[in-house]
């Protein structure tokens, strides 16, 4: 097994229950989802190695996958998992802040509890 290759990828879980990056990726079309899907198989594939186009370190322990105009954003867990913590459709050259904040948020959350991530299937 490569050494690289991520053992899993979850989905991050706010307090109600929501999955935002789940709900984000099945109100896209199918095209931008199967895209989504082919981005999140090659991070669990190539972990840390995956570098641009398709992701790109933002700071903080955030990373983004790159699908088109579509940011999914994360951080690994351990050394062997990666989180989705948020996703948005990029408007702007830049993330927005408060985007990035809110990632920021979520990743102290879960590594806080870790109780609050649901497993991706591939």
């Amino acid at each position: 097994m490569d050494c690289n290759r991520l053992k899993e990828v979850y989905y991050f879980v706010d307090k109600d229950g929501v999955k935002p990056v789940k709900e984000f990726i099945y109100s896209l079309t199918r095209k931008e989802q199967a895209k989504a899907h082919a981005y999140i198989t090659e991070l669990k594939k190539q972990g840390n190695n995956l570098r641009r186009p398709m992701a790109d370190y933002l700071g903080d322990g955030i990373y983004e996958l790159r699908p088109k105009d579509n940011r999914i954003f994360y951080f690994f867990y351990f050394r062997d998992s990666a989180v989705l913590v948020h996703a948005i459709k990029k408007h702007v050259k830049t993330v927005p802040e408060n985007d990035l904040r809110l990632c920021i948020k979520r990743k102290i959350e879960t590594e806080a509890c870790g109780m609050n991530i649901e497993k991706l299937e591939l």
